[in-house]
C-alpha cells in the first residue's frame, strides 16, 4: 500500500484537509468562487499562447469523491461534479445540461412515440430513440409509467447505461432521471413500481444479470450514477501510459484498458459512480516528455488472469474491499498539498470526438481530420487521389481576428475556438457546451440548428466577412461563389453553346439547388468497400432545399397494422429459440458453430419454422426467414403476440423503412476531383444539355438493391410493407423480390419531405424546443414578423428583448407559430429552463372546436404546452405573460369581427378577450395572415370567424389556471427575498 505523505513527508492530516478544500454543498460559495475563479484564470495566462490542441496545465486541484471528501481520505473514486463544479470553478449543472449529455432525455415523454409514428420510442435522441446498433431489431427503452410488465420495453435506464456507455460520457440521462432528480438521491421507496428510470429487465434487486423475463427496481443507492466524465473529452489519448505491472503483458495499449476499465469491468459491473476514475490510472501527468517522470494517480487493485493463452484484450479480475467496492490505489506521491496538476486540452482532439461518433459500421464513413485526412502529394507534387483527404486539412481559417488551424472537429464545430488567447475573455469555465450544428440525421434539440451553424461551406466560402475563394485570388471580380464557379466553367468550356447573358443565370440556378458538398464529397468507403452515394433534399439554413449526398440506414420493424403499435426486441425475440447451442456450462447455453434458431408458436410452443444464429456484439442475432413459409409462420406468431398483449384481430406487418438518413459534409475534394458536367448532364454536339440525365448521378441510374425477399407475394399479399415512397419491388424470375430505390425517385419524394429520420421532423404534427432570449429585431425575424407597425407592438408589450421559440421543421402550419415569452426577472429564472410543445390537434378536438358555436374555423387548432425542468407540466405562468403567433387564413382585418378561442381539454370553448389579441395580420395573395396575442396560460386555441348568435364569456387570462403556478410563487418570494433592503 501507499504511504500517504504530504509534500514534507509529515503524514497527511485528513481532518484538516477536509475542511480546507471542501465546500459543503448548503454554503453560500458565491464570493468563494469568485476569489477562486480569479486564481484559475491568472494561472491560466501562463498557457494562453500554446496552441489550442496541444495539452496545458490545468490549475492545482484537489481530486475530490462525491461526499467531497479528499480521495486520499476516503480512497474512493472521484467525482466530476463535487471535484470540477462544486468547488467553485465549472457550471456542472449547465455544462451537462447540454444535448450531448441529455441525448434526448428532456425531451423525452411516453407518447413521444405515437406521436411520431414510431410507437416503440420515447425521445428524438440516443435515449429512448431509434437506437444507433443492433440493426432492424435494436433495443428500446421503457416508458417513465408502465401499468404492467409487457408493457415494460427492452430495457429500463440502467440497462441502458450498460448498452450505450461506449459512446455517451456520463452526465445528463446517465445522472438523472426524466424528472431532472440523480437517480441515486432518489428515495427507493416512493418509486412507483415499473417506473422505467428505476426498474431493469434482465437484472435482479441486487444489479447481476438475470432472465430477460426478470423486471427488478435497480439498486441506485448500490450502483451510483454516471457522473460526467470531463476526461473523455479533455485528456489527450496518445498520452495515456500504463504504470500498473499487472496490465504489462497485454498487448492492448493504454487507451484500450482505460475503455475496457471503464465500460466492461467497471459499469457492466454494475459501478457506475466509479467510470470517471477509470482514465484516471491511465492519465499521464508526466508533461515533459521524459517517460522515467511517467505517473498516475492511482492504481486499480486487479488480479491478471493466469491464462496467458490470449493477450488481445484486458484479462483481469477486480478486486473489491468489504463493501463490495473496487480497491483503489490513490498515488500520493502525484499530490503537492493535495493538489494535482493534470494534462488537459482545451479543446479536445479529433481521437476524442471520433472515440464516440465512429463505430463498428464506420457510420456516415466518416474519417475525421486525423493524419488519414492530410493531402498527399507524389515525387512530382501531383496530389495523390485518396477519398479519406479533405481539401481543408492543415489550413488556416481566421474568425474575429484569430487564425487558427484546420485540424479537427473544433474548427467548425467548437463555440470558443476563434476567441482570443491574449486575454481572460477565452478562459470561459461554464462554457457552453451545446456544440454548433446544423440540420443532421438525428432529430435532436432540432432547435438547436443553425443556431448558430456550425462553420458552413457556404459561410466561409461566400458570406463570411473575408470568404475565402482562392480560384478568385489576385482578380478584380467580385470574391463570391458565382464568379468563381462562372470563371472556372467558362474556362474550361463547359459553358459552350449558351448564350453570354445566361451564363449568370445558369450558374447561380447550380448554387441554389446543388449544395457544395453534392459536388465536392464524391467517394467514401465504410468496410473496406466503396459506399454508393445517393442524393436527397435537405432544408438548409436560409429554409431553402438544396440537394445533397448521403447513405440511408436502411431496417425494418413489425407492428399491428390495425393499432400501429410496433413490437419491441424483447417481444419479437420472445417467438425464438436456440437450438444446436453449447450446453457445457451448467444452466447455460452458449453460442457453437453448429447453432441455429427455430420460430416458435407462443401459445403452443410449436416449432413452426427455422431461421439462422449467431453471436453478435455479445448477444444471440436470430436471422430472417429465408422462405415465403417462414415469413408467414413468422407474421402468424406475431399476432399471436400483439394478441397475448391484448390486441384482438391484430394484423402484423414488416415495415421495410430508413431510420436515418446519414448527411456527407466531410472529406472534401479540392474542385478538379468534383463531379464535374458530364456526371449529371449528356455532352451534346452544342455543349452540355441544360436537362439532368436519367444516366447520371441524379438520374434513375443510380440505383441500389437495399433489401431481398425470397418471395414477391409477401409485398403483394401484404406481409411487408414498404414505408418510403421511393421504394420499389422488383419481382425476380425465381419469384423472388428486390426492394430497389434511385435517386431520381429520391429527389421527386425529398422535395416534398426533406426529412432526415424516421421521426419525419419536416412534416411532423408536433414540434419541441426551449427558447432563446434575443433581440426583438431578431423575435420578429425568427416569428416572421415584418411589419413596422407589429414590430412596435410587440415592443409596447416587451420592450427590445423577448424569449422566443419559432419551429425550423414541422407541418407548415406548426413552422408558423411562434412562442415569445416576455422578458423579467421573473422570468429570466424559469423559461430558459422550459421545453415548449406546439402541436396539431387531434381531429376530435378540431371537430369540438368547429361546433362550438363560435364560427367557422379560421386557422388550425393548436395545443401549446409546456414543461419545467424537473418534467412537469405547466399550464399556468402566474403574472408572465407569453406573447403567442398562430397563422390565420381569414381575410377579415378587424379584430372585432374574429374570435380566439381556447379549451383547456378540448371539448369545452370559450372565447378569450378581444383586449389580449394584439395584431390581426389577414392572409393575402402575397403573405400569410397571423395573429398575436399575450397569455398566461396554455391550453388548445384556434381562430373563428365570429358568430354573434352564440357568444360565451371571455375567459380572463390572468387567473386561469391548470396547475404548475406553483413554481412561480416560489420564484417571485426568492426575488422578494434578494430584494431586501435594496433601495
Amino acid at each position: 500500500m501507499t504511504n500517504y505523505k504530504n509534500e514534507n513527508g509529515n503524514n497527511y492530516n485528513n481532518k484538516s484537509y477536509k475542511f480546507r478544500y471542501f465546500i459543503p454543498r448548503k454554503i453560500n460559495i458565491s464570493r468563494i468562487s469568485l476569489s477562486f475563479k480569479s486564481i484559475v484564470l491568472s494561472s491560466l495566462l501562463f498557457t494562453v499562447f500554446q496552441l489550442q490542441a496541444e495539452p496545458v496545465l490545468h490549475p492545482a486541484i484537489p481530486i475530490l469523491d462525491e461526499n467531497g471528501l479528499h480521495v486520499l481520505d476516503s480512497q474512493k473514486a472521484y467525482s466530476a461534479k463535487m471535484t470540477c463544479g462544486t468547488g467553485g470553478c465549472h457550471d456542472y449543472e449547465a455544462i451537462t445540461s447540454a444535448f450531448h449529455f441529455e441525448m434526448g432525455s428532456k425531451e423525452a415523454r411516453d407518447d413521444f412515440g405515437k406521436n411520431h409514428g414510431v410507437s416503440t420510442l420515447v425521445s428524438p435522441g440516443y435515449f429512448g430513440g431509434y437506437n444507433c446498433m443492433s440493426g432492424s431489431n435494436p433495443d428500446t427503452l421503457a416508458s417513465k409509467v408502465n401499468v404492467s410488465e409487457a408493457d415494460f420495453k427492452d430495457k429500463g435506464v440502467a440497462g441502458w447505461v450498460q448498452r450505450c456507455s461506449g459512446c455517451h460520457t456520463g452526465g445528463g440521462w446517465m445522472e438523472k432521471d426524466r424528472n431532472g432528480i440523480r437517480y441515486d438521491e432518489k428515495d427507493p421507496t416512493t418509486v412507483a413500481h415499473l417506473d422505467g428510470d428505476y426498474f431493469n429487465r434482465g437484472t435482479d434487486s441486487n444489479n447481476q444479470p438475470a432472465s430477460e423475463d426478470t423486471i427488478s427496481q435497480w439498486d441506485w443507492k448500490k450502483s451510483g450514477v454516471v457522473e460526467a466524465d470531463c476526461f473523455l473529452c479533455h485528456a489527450d489519448f496518445s498520452a495515456l501510459v500504463k504504470t500498473d505491472p499487472e496490465t504489462a503483458g497485454n498487448t492492448d495499449d493504454a487507451f484500450d484498458h482505460a475503455d475496457d476499465m471503464r465500460n466492461d469491468y467497471l459499469i457492466d459491473g454494475g459501478f457506475f459512480n466509479y467510470a470517471g476514475t477509470a482514465i484516471l490510472e491511465f492519465l499521464n501527468l508526466n508533461n515533459g516528455g521524459d517517460p522515467a517522470n511517467d505517473k498516475t494517480l492511482l492504481i486499480f487493485d486487479r488480479t491478471a488472469s493466469t491464462d496467458s493463452s490470449d493477450h488481445m484484450a484486458p484479462d483481469y479480475t477486480l478486486n473489491l474491499n468489504a463493501d463490495g467496492k473496487p480497491i483503489l490505489h490513490w498515488n500520493a506521491d502525484a499530490f503537492v498539498d493535495g493538489k494535482v496538476e493534470i494534462p488537459m486540452l482545451r479543446f479536445p482532439e479529433n481521437e476524442n470526438c471520433m472515440n464516440c461518433h465512429s463505430t463498428s459500421n464506420s457510420r456516415r464513413g466518416f474519417y475525421g481530420f486525423g493524419e488519414e485526412a492530410s493531402a498527399v502529394y507524389d515525387e512530382e507534387g501531383m496530389l495523390v487521389e485518396d477519398y479519406q483527404d479533405d481539401v481543408h486539412k492543415g489550413l488556416e481559417w481566421t474568425e474575429n481576428g484569430e487564425t487558427r488551424p484546420i485540424e479537427n472537429c473544433n474548427a467548425c464545430h467548437s463555440r470558443n475556438y476563434y476567441n482570443s488567447l491574449a486575454n481572460t475573455d477565452n478562459v470561459d469555465l461554464d462554457a457552453n457546451h451545446n456544440f454548433l450544428k446544423g440540420n443532421s440525421d438525428m432529430d435532436l434539440r432540432n432547435d438547436k440548428d443553425y443556431s448558430p451553424n456550425a462553420l458552413s461551406c457556404v459561410y466561409c466560402h461566400e458570406t463570411a466577412e473575408n470568404p475565402a475563394i482562392p480560384s478568385l485570388e489576385g482578380s478584380d471580380l467580385d470574391k463570391t461563389m458565382l464568379n468563381a464557379h462562372l470563371e472556372k466553367w467558362k474556362a474550361s468550356g463547359d459553358m459552350a453553346g449558351y448564350t453570354a447573358d445566361s451564363l449568370t443565370r445558369i450558374t447561380q440556378s447550380h448554387l441554389d439547388v446543388v449544395s457544395c458538398q453534392a459536388c465536392h464529397i464524391n467517394d467514401k468507403v465504410a468496410r473496406g468497400r466503396s459506399m454508393q452515394i445517393m442524393f436527397r433534399y435537405r432544408q438548409e439554413e436560409d429554409g431553402k432545399l438544396k440537394i445533397v449526398p448521403y447513405a440511408q440506414r436502411d431496417r425494418y420493424y413489425w407492428k399491428d397494422k390495425n393499432t400501429n403499435t410496433i413490437l419491441n426486441k424483447t417481444e419479437r425475440n420472445s417467438v425464438f429459440e436456440l437450438r444446436g447451442g453449447d450446453t457445457s456450462m451448467p444452466g447455460m447455453v452458449m453460442p457453437s458453430d453448429d447453432m441455429y434458431g427455430v420460430i416458435v408458436d407462443p401459445e403452443t410452443g410449436a416449432e413452426l419454422a427455422e431461421v439462422t444464429a449467431r453471436l453478435s456484439h455479445g448477444s444471440i442475432r436470430f436471422g430472417d426467414p429465408e422462405g415465403y413459409a417462414g415469413y408467414l409462420a413468422l407474421r402468424n406468431a406475431y399476432n399471436k403476440v400483439f394478441k397475448i398483449k391484448g390486441f384482438e384481430n391484430a394484423d402484423a406487418v414488416m415495415v421495410l423503412t430508413e431510420s436515418n438518413q446519414y448527411i456527407m459534409n466531410h472529406n472534401t475534394r479540392p474542385a478538379v476531383d468534383s463531379l464535374q458536367c458530364e456526371d449529371c448532364h449528356a455532352n451534346t454536339q452544342r455543349g452540355f444539355s441544360a436537362l439532368v440525365a436519367d444516366d447520371s448521378v441524379f438520374g434513375s441510374a443510380n440505383s441500389a438493391t437495399i433489401f431481398s425477399l425470397p418471395d414477391a407475394r409477401l409485398i403483394s399479399e401484404g406481409i411487408v410493407e414498404l414505408d418510403k415512397p421511393y421504394m420499389k419491388a422488383n419481382e425476380n424470375e425465381d419469384g423472388s423480390a428486390d426492394i430497389t430505390l434511385n435517386v431520381s425517385d429520391i429527389l421527386y419524394s425529398t422535395r416534398l419531405n426533406p426529412s432526415l429520420s424516421i421521426l419525419n421532423a419536416d412534416i411532423a404534427s408536433e414540434m419541441t424546443g426551449m427558447v432563446n432570449k434575443v433581440s426583438l429585431a431578431e423575435a420578429a425575424r425568427l416569428a416572421s414578423i415584418s411589419k413596422a407597425e407589429h414590430i412596435d407592438i410587440l415592443y409596447q408589450q416587451s420592450g427590445d428583448e423577448l424569449f422566443v421559440f419559432a419551429p425550423l421543421y414541422g407541418d407548415p402550419s406548426v413552422r408558423k407559430v411562434a412562442i415569445m415569452p416576455m422578458v423579467n426577472n421573473t422570468s429570466n429564472l424559469i423559461f430558459p429552463t422550459y421545453q415548449f410543445r406546439i402541436s396539431l390537434a387531434d381531429n376530435d378536438v378540431v371537430n369540438t372546436a368547429a361546433n362550438s358555436g363560435f364560427g367557422g374555423l379560421n386557422a388550425d387548432v393548436f395545443s401549446l404546452q409546456a414543461t419545467d425542468a424537473d418534467g412537469v407540466d405547466v399550464s399556468s405562468f402566474g403574472n408572465s405573460n407569453i406573447l403567442v403567433k398562430l397563422p390565420y387564413t381569414g381575410t377579415e382585418n378587424s379584430i372585432e369581427n374574429i374570435k380566439l378561442i381556447t379549451s383547456v381539454d378540448g371539448n369545452e370553448w370559450v372565447d378569450v378577450n378581444a383586449s389580449d389579441i394584439l395584431i390581426l395580420n389577414p392572409q393575402t395573395d402575397s403573405e400569410y395572415g397571423y395573429l398575436v396575442f399575450k397569455t398566461s396560460h396554455f391550453s388548445f386555441y384556434t381562430i373563428t370567424l365570429a358568430d354573434e348568435t352564440n357568444v360565451s364569456e371571455p375567459v380572463v387570462e390572468a387567473s386561469s389556471s391548470g396547475g404548475g403556478s406553483a413554481p412561480w410563487l416560489l420564484i417571485l418570494l426568492i426575488g422578494l427575498y434578494h430584494l431586501r433592503g435594496r433601495k
